[in-house]
């Protein structure tokens, strides 16, 4: 940042540079008065500041002004993420609705302490449900608790007509529907395409029906354009109901062009093969009107589909022509590699604008980089100018260690470097980029990146006798250059005021290394002393830095409010030793007993609560960890399986959604990962509807064992293609031969294999692959090119 900050910055000083005060940091924001800051409020609101700086700006404006003024609430914009939940759940009910505008434009969501302390207090409210008519709630609908709209479905099922616009999720949506079909049978029959975006909670016997009552081309279509306008996705289990339907009409092919991308991507690979040349062109012309829904297939499904569609369009013989791959439009890159490989060079330089937009598997990244040496299009990288370089842009990172370390350092400077990380970072938060690649892959490509910054900047080629020394990043150029890409060095030479600026980035970023975190902590303790002494606001700085102290640090830790416990629940890999004294410390830090905790408080510890002693678990008040459950439930924790028992022995509770027989779709989906603490007896008696509403992840999480006792073949051939495939190498490798099949029909469905549940199956025998996953895939493979000739 490089202008000169007046010793007492005015008004009009203040509002020129707004836009820039994230990238000032905390330490500017902490040496601005709250009048100066109160007199360019509204405009605050505008600028997207990180959760701390946030909560710098409102701690300081709320010491000279009452922020939950009417005229200050409505204004707080992005400010919002400095609110602490405490101070929010003070608010009365018009206040809060004061405060809704600010949130809708702010991703309410994103802070799930903050989001349930605001939710479950607007629900309490019964007036509530005439806020639904103004739309007055909807940015938080998305992240309200089941339990706390359940009390108010009874008032909502006689309102339908009224809340047919409102964005419920998917297991509000369900048990709206389903009461009111319980309540108004004949009424909700006969208006069920009136009913909007409740229309998300059809259940599969109520589509068939419907169906069955008219089964035209015209009334399938009506069906159809009423699932197309749900704001939210739809549940597996229903995009699954449609297909079985509609592949059962003799005019089914001619339903592929009224199917939207979401309903079409969800059918069977089986079904898929079969398609005609223009039947698969349909399907490519609905994927290329709406990409996203491709982009979050698992990869071995977009693989197999592309390739399918390939042959089948005749585009896997010859060269890859430029009219073939804008075709594909967002499937081009995910053709076999040596048809990829074929592309028209002259193509491919003209249009590299648009390639840059694309999303690139590994191997299609090497195949890339490849192409770009090629002498028809930039040649060998020791020959390219600093023009080569600006039309590279971000496949720069798709360059091997070799080929990078032929260009000249020269053309490419830390501005340049500055703005590739900045488009490469744009590109991962738009539509394509942000569904693109694995985790793997996210790995791989971050050590890219971090191998292009550090050999540019210099980093690899010290002359063990030369004077240089390394370049030492501003906080400001580390909003653009993540910490982890820099080196240890670098960052431990940073000036106290830029470290402590850039602590929130440091503690948020995923690929810091360990032996780089326990360095960047010792830093934090050379600048704000030993662990005990740290202020709330440090705390909540720290995130996965807090993992390289040890026992005794943590048990020093002062963790009272909710925004520094939020900082450490959120974090993954503590050891159980850490979550045991995190847990004891937020129990004793609060001074409150496990039936204290609410739903926030609940939220904000996230992993920390599997440190929690069963028996301290087991005290927790039922409602407030039902509410919880929503977030928690999201969350890949670490808790053992008498852990997670425990938790569902919560949420049975009979003020909470009471015994697991009663419980319907809506509730799984709600609860998540929770499920897998079901015991044996419970979820050996688990029908169709509630199986349908078990995650993936929570299928991953059920213990081998109980998987095998609980679950049997009938169970099994019920999951999804997503619930199969999340079957881990330890539940597949102990299942019977007859719950395997199971499996394999559920990854590949729709085949002709006769299964004998009793016993013996005619299905292709999968004893020999541990594997859930590739079973699926051998067999497909196996389907779209048939045996060996």
């Amino acid at each position: 940042m490089e202008f000169k900050v007046p010793a007492s910055p005015s008004r009009n000083w203040l509002e020129a540079i707004l836009h820039l005060l994230p990238l000032m940091g905390v330490t500017f924001l902490q040496g601005l008065t709250p009048t100066q800051l109160l007199n360019v409020l509204p405009a605050l609101g505008n600028v997207s500041f990180s959760p701390v700086q946030a909560s710098v700006i409102v701690d300081k404006l709320s010491s000279v002004t009452r922020l939950t003024a009417a005229d200050k609430l409505e204004n707080l914009g992005s400010l919002t993420a400095g609110m602490q939940a405490e101070e929010l759940l003070k608010l009365t009910s018009g206040q809060l609705l004061q405060f809704l505008p600010s949130l809708a434009h702010h991703s309410p969501c994103r802070s799930p302490p903050q989001a349930i302390a605001i939710a479950t207090k607007l629900w309490g409210y019964p007036q509530v449900v005439t806020w639904l008519d103004n739309n007055d709630v909807d940015p938080l609908l998305y992240c309200t608790p089941l339990m706390s709209v359940l009390p108010r479905i009874p008032v909502l099922v006689n309102m339908t007509q009224n809340i047919t616009t409102n964005p419920f999720n998917t297991q509000q949506a369900k048990d709206i529907f389903t009461k009111a079909l319980d309540i108004h049978p004949n009424l909700i029959k006969e208006n069920i395409l009136k009913l909007g975006t409740l229309g998300q909670g059809l259940s599969c016997q109520m589509l068939k029906e419907y169906l069955q009552d008219d089964t035209s081309l015209s009334g399938v279509r009506k069906v159809l354009i009423f699932l197309q306008q749900q704001t939210r996705p739809l549940h597996i289990s229903l995009k699954k109901c449609v297909i079985e339907e509609l592949y059962q009409l003799p005019f089914f092919s001619q339903l592929l062009r009224y199917l939207s991308a979401e309903i079409s991507l969800s059918m069977p690979l089986s079904v898929i093969t079969k398609f005609t040349k223009a039947d698969m062109d349909i399907l490519r012309k609905t994927i290329i009107q709406e990409p996203h829904h491709f982009l979050l297939l698992p990869r071995s499904k977009q693989t197999l589909l592309v390739d399918k569609m390939v042959e089948r369009m005749n585009m896997n013989t010859g060269p890859f022509t430029g009219e073939e791959f804008q075709s594909l439009g967002i499937m081009a890159p995910f053709v076999a590699d040596e048809v990829f490989s074929q592309i028209d060079r002259s193509f491919f330089l003209a249009k590299l604008p648009f390639l840059l937009g694309l999303c690139y598997t590994r191997s299609k990244m090497s195949l890339v980089a490849a192409i770009l040496q090629e002498p028809v299009v930039f040649g060998p990288t020791k020959k390219w100018n600093y023009s080569t370089v600006l039309q590279v842009d971000r496949f720069l990172f798709f360059l091997s260690d070799t080929s990078l370390q032929d260009i000249s350092l020269d053309l490419v400077p830390l501005g340049y470097l500055e703005k590739l990380f900045i488009k490469q970072r744009h590109w991962e938060s738009g539509d394509v980029g942000a569904n693109c690649l694995t985790e793997d892959e996210r790995i791989s490509f971050f050590q890219r990146q971090q191998f292009v910054l550090q050999f540019f900047l210099g980093y690899l080629k010290i002359d063990p006798h030369s004077s240089w020394s390394p370049f030492i990043p501003s906080c400001a150029v580390m909003h653009s250059i993540p910490p982890a890409a820099w080196t240890p060095s670098s960052l431990l030479s940073m000036s106290s005021v830029d470290f402590y600026n850039c602590l929130e980035l440091m503690g948020r970023d995923p690929y810091i290394a360990n032996y780089q975190r326990s360095q960047l902590l010792n830093k934090v303790k050379k600048i704000f002393g030993p662990v005990f002494s740290f202020s709330q606001p440090v705390i909540s700085q720290l995130g996965a830095l807090a993992k390289e102290m040890t026992e005794e640090e943590l048990s020093s830790l002062h963790l009272v409010e909710r925004r520094s416990i939020a900082a450490l629940g959120a974090v993954q890999g503590w050891s159980q030793k850490q979550l045991a004294v995190l847990s004891s410390r937020v129990f004793n830090s609060t001074k409150q007993t496990p039936i204290q905790l609410d739903s926030s408080t609940l939220v904000a510890m996230g992993h920390i609560l599997c440190g929690a002693k069963s028996t301290n678990l087991s005290s927790l008040n039922a409602v407030e960890f039902s509410k919880a459950a929503l977030f928690l439930g999201q969350l890949q924790l670490a808790c053992s399986e008498e852990q997670l028992e425990v938790f569902v022995r919560l949420l049975t509770h009979p003020l909470a959604f009471g015994p697991i027989s009663s419980w319907g779709t809506g509730v799984f989906i709600e609860i998540g990962v929770l499920a897998a603490g079901i015991t044996d007896f419970a979820m050996s008696a688990l029908v169709r509807e509630q199986i349908e509403g078990m995650t993936p992840e929570a299928i991953s999480r059920i213990p081998p064992e109980r998987f095998y006792v609980a679950l049997n073949q009938r169970q099994i051939s019920m999951f999804s293609y997503e619930q199969a495939a999340a079957v881990t190498n330890e539940q597949y490798n102990i299942l019977s031969e007859v719950q395997k099949t199971a499996l394999s029909m559920a990854l590949t469905p729709w085949e002709n294999r006769p299964v004998d549940f009793r016993g013996r199956s005619g299905a292709l025998s999968l004893s020999h692959s541990p594997v859930c996953l590739t079973l699926g895939l051998l067999m497909l493979l196996f389907v779209l090119h048939g045996p060996a000739q």
